[in-house]
């Protein structure tokens, strides 16, 4: 059976050799969705156009055939590709009043030839040929397949005004069809577009709300853009080329316009200064947004914190025009920078003060902030301004050259407040000293002293401490390098001093691990000590009853022997950790060999597991351990057994009552019955036990 290869679909087409190839390369897209004509069990072969004697070149003749939804062909490649067209709605169409061979001008006879000339649609347009000079024509005379022809963006066989809504070219449906290639990520990164997905960032825009809401028409993309003329933004003819972008916005914004071209910012601009702010620069650009928008560039609180700070802010380019920097900084330093902070509704920002489009300089009459025009402008929210309020500089910092007054207080305040708060520091922690070593003797006087942890488990625990800390404070220094207090403790950046400390400090803990897993397998002092850590029955129980001692549900006390179960879980909670810092640490130091052998991914969760992993340790540290050597009533001001190795036969009987039950029993004494409450024997042996 004939294959007749029809060319309905190409309607629009292009006014340039080629163009028809990729028209016919759209129309072939729903051919996988098509029945498959070339199988013997094909529920639509291709249709004959009909007897050879018969000549119709009415629309009635065409649909003899193209009005069939089975009607079909297939290509040398072996896609199916549909040449049914919808006769209602073409009807509804701009063109169904000129007819089919309107544009197939090439169609005198019926049947006619497999292969169409495309239709051109310059015959009747003839702003179409604008388009030759435009991005997408150029770019189509090269070749290039991606770029867009006249029936993708106005239709096939669809085509309506563009004020009908149903149109592809309607300001409702235009972010759409832009969108069909300009936010297809494929396509963006094969031209190095270099905006991606306009369309979606330009719906969520103030813009597209107008549009969407009926209450006016905004800009679309081709409002600044243009349509069949389009040209690369570089391109000084565009309307989006950087130095026409304000007269651009300004055929909406008239006002705006007006205001910025007589502002510090539009003359800068006019004289051709690069770094002079546009419209874009601080509204964005697809993705524009009100003021009172949330996400909006600004907004009252991004306005100060980032699109005005962005300029004025950045050193380099300050220093080139003269400009003081750090205005954001004093802004952020003073009330009303705290109160932004701090989420205020009406505090003023750079805006409230400076302008919006009509900004001028200070030495300006004109200017809002203006030394004679400063009362007026701060009594917008400071109803009794007076002359007071154009007195001295606004925007001051105490390091600001010049500003000596300020900078003799400042400099006064930081000695005062080292040696008064030094001062302190240093008195209490010598009265504090002396009250643990009075304690501590008091405590050791008239009882006996049992020792608790040979010297070898006192000095791991001690290099345990040391290797901890450095590792926290290094570690947090490599992911925060810009912390005040990174900087203070490594000066300056120092990555690679960081490093080396982290890891070394890494290679200590790991050492220590080895020797304290070598010492509870191979010693017998180590196997009674792992013995006394594992795990049991009653240490669920006791962990309930501290929880119901602390909720006041008992007054009775855990009574726990050698470890209780918050030791238990520190011991094998540090036990996990390190393994698992270890094993993470180990990885991302030698990460080149360990990609060998993983993807990355692997690294990369890793690396994450190690980050969290080491919160979790700090915080289990300052929350959990500190209580328990430090804060707790039992212990406070310090347990001193990490430093001495030893425990008093009192402190033996309150915390670990089941061992000083042991320890009593073989030394042939009775334990004290009161122990299990928790008070003091006064009547321990001042015996040294030691």
């Amino acid at each position: 059976m004939k294959r007749v290869a029809f060319s309905s679909l190409l309607l629009l087409g292009l006014m340039l050799p080629g163009l028809g190839a990729r028209a016919q390369e759209e129309a072939e897209a729903p051919a996988a969705e098509a029945p498959d004509t070339a199988s013997p069990e094909g529920a639509a072969a291709t249709v004959p156009i009909g007897p050879a004697d018969a000549v119709d070149l009415s629309d009635e003749g065409c649909f003899v055939c193209h009005g069939d939804p089975e009607f079909a062909t297939i290509t040398p490649t072996g896609k199916v590709v549909s040449l049914y067209v919808d006769q209602e709605m073409y009807n509804e169409t701009i063109h169904a009043i000129l007819g089919c061979v309107s544009c197939h001008s090439d169609i005198t006879e019926m049947p006619h030839a497999e292969t169409l000339k495309p239709a051109n649609c310059v015959i009747c347009h003839e702003d179409a040929a604008v388009y030759a000079n435009s991005v997408h024509g150029k770019a189509l005379a090269l070749g290039d397949g991606d770029v867009s022809g006249c029936a993708d963006c106005h239709g096939v066989h669809d085509i309506r005004p563009s004020e009908d809504v149903l149109s592809h070219t309607h300001a409702l449906n235009m972010p759409a069809t832009c969108g069909k290639c300009h936010s297809d990520p494929a396509l963006v990164e094969r031209h190095m577009i270099s905006i991606g997905s306009p369309s979606d960032a330009y719906m969520k825009s103030v813009h597209a709300k107008v549009n969407q809401d009926g209450t006016g028409h905004a800009a679309v993309c081709s409002d600044c853009h243009g349509s069949h003329e389009i040209l690369p933004a570089f391109d000084p003819a565009s309307p989006a080329y950087g130095r026409n972008i304000a007269q651009t916005c300004g055929t909406c914004h008239a006002e705006a316009l007006a205001e910025y071209e007589t502002s510090i910012h539009g003359i800068a601009f006019a004289k051709g200064i690069p770094d002079a702010p546009t419209c874009t620069d601080c509204h964005g650009e697809h993705d524009i947004e009100g003021p009172g928008a949330g996400a909006s560039s600004v907004g009252r609180e991004a306005v100060s914190r980032e699109t005005c700070s962005r300029c004025h802010d950045d050193e380099k380019v300050m220093v080139k025009y003269g400009i003081e920097v750090l205005r954001q900084a004093s802004y952020m330093d003073s009330y009303h920078g705290m109160a932004s902070d701090a989420g205020s509704e009406v505090v003023a920002n750079c805006v409230s003060c400076h302008g919006v489009h009509n900004i001028l300089p200070e030495a300006d009459p004109r200017s809002s902030v203006n030394h004679a025009n400063l009362p007026q402008t701060c009594a917008q929210c400071h109803e009794d301004a007076g002359p007071n309020f154009a007195v001295g500089k606004v925007h001051i910092m105490p390091t600001d050259p010049g500003q000596k007054a300020l900078g003799i207080v400042r400099i006064a305040y930081l000695w005062l407040i080292a040696v008064v708060l030094g001062g302190m520091f240093l008195h209490n922690g010598l009265l504090m000293l002396r009250h643990m070593r009075e304690k501590y003797k008091k405590l050791r006087r008239g009882q006996a002293i049992y020792k608790r942890f040979n010297r070898g488990l006192v000095i791991g625990h001690f290099i345990l401490a040391v290797s901890f800390i450095v590792l926290a404070i290094s570690g947090f220094a490599l992911r925060y390098p810009d912390a005040w207090w990174s900087k203070l403790i490594f000066g300056g950046p120092g990555f690679e001093i960081r490093s080396s400390v982290h890891r070394y400090a890494g290679a200590v803990l790991i050492a220590l691990t080895v020797v304290n897993c070598l010492y509870v397998i191979f010693t017998r002092g180590g196997r009674k000590e792992l013995g006394s850590l594992m795990f049991r029955w009653k240490d669920v129980k006791d962990g309930f009853q501290g929880l119901a001692y602390g909720l006041r549900v008992t007054n009775q006390q855990p009574r726990f022997d050698r470890y209780g179960y918050a030791e238990k879980l520190e011991y094998w909670g540090l036990w996990w950790g390190t393994v698992l810092m270890a094993v993470t640490g180990l990885a991302m130091w030698y990460a080149s060999d360990f990609l060998h052998y993983f993807p990355k991914i692997v690294l990369d969760i890793l690396a994450i597991i190690h980050f969290y992993e080491a919160w979790l340790a700090v915080g289990t540290i300052l929350i959990w351990h500190m209580y328990f050597i430090v804060l707790s009533p039992g212990a406070y001001p310090m347990n001193m057994s990490w430093i001495t190795g030893t425990i008093t036969e009192d402190d033996l009987k309150r915390h670990h009552p089941l061992e000083y039950e042991r320890v009593m029993g073989k030394a042939g004494r009775h334990a004290d019955p009161d122990a299990a409450d928790g008070k003091p024997d006064q009547s321990s042996s001042a015996k040294d036990k030691e």
